[in-house]
C-alpha cells in the first residue's frame, strides 16, 4: 500500500470522528438532558464554607417544618436525617423541606457537592424509627428548575423525572401511608 493511501484513510478516519462523536453524546441517557437543563447550582459569592466547626450552626439556621434527627459532614457529603413525628403530614410539606435542604446545601455553602438526606418516621411511643424517603442528591447533576418543581410537588407521588435526578428511593410505608393507593 502506498503512503497517498494511509494519509487518505487517517483524513477519513478524522473526518468521520468529528461527526460521530457528537452524535454519541447526544444519545447520552441523562436525566437533565430529558429537561433540557444547561445551568447547574453553584454557590453565591458569599458561600459558607461547611466543616465540621460551623456544621451545627449552618445547618442550624435552617428553618424546616420537620426536625433535623442527625447531620455529617465528610469529604463534600452532607448527610442528613429530617424526622417525621406527625402521621398527619402532607406530602408537600416533606417536598418542600428536601427542596429546602438541597437549595441551603448547593446555593448557600461553597463545598457541598453531594447531600445524602433520609426522611425518617419516628414513633415515640414504640420508640422505633423507620425509613420514609431516601434521596442522594448531587450539584452538578441538579438545576433551580428541578429544585423548584421538587419545592412545588403537591400531594402526589413524585414524578419519575424527579425521582431519577435526585435519586429518591420511597418505602412502602412511605407509600402506604403518605400517598396512599
Amino acid at each position: 500500500m502506498n503512503r497517498t493511501w494511509w494519509i487518505g484513510a487517517a483524513m477519513l478516519l478524522t473526518a468521520a470522528s468529528a461527526v460521530l462523536l457528537p452524535k454519541l453524546e447526544s444519545l447520552h441517557s441523562s436525566e437533565l438532558r430529558a429537561h433540557g437543563t444547561v445551568e447547574t447550582l453553584s454557590p453565591g459569592s458569599s458561600g459558607v464554607v461547611l466543616s465540621n466547626r460551623n456544621l451545627v450552626d449552618a445547618v442550624g439556621s435552617l428553618t424546616l417544618s420537620l426536625p433535623i434527627g442527625s447531620v455529617d459532614w465528610e469529604d463534600g457529603v452532607l448527610s442528613l436525617d429530617l424526622k417525621v413525628t406527625d402521621s398527619s403530614l402532607q406530602p408537600k410539606e416533606v417536598y418542600a423541606a428536601m427542596a429546602k435542604t438541597f437549595d441551603f446545601a448547593f446555593r448557600n455553602t461553597e463545598n457541598v457537592d453531594q447531600v445524602m438526606l433520609r426522611v425518617i418516621a419516628e414513633d415515640k411511643w414504640l420508640g422505633t424509627a423507620r425509613l420514609l424517603l431516601a434521596a442522594d442528591a448531587r450539584r452538578r447533576e441538579l438545576s433551580p428548575e428541578l429544585l423548584g418543581e421538587l419545592e412545588m410537588t403537591d400531594n402526589v407521588p413524585l414524578p419519575e423525572p424527579l425521582m431519577a435526578a435526585f435519586r429518591i428511593s420511597e418505602s412502602n410505608l412511605w407509600k402506604n401511608q403518605f400517598i396512599g393507593p
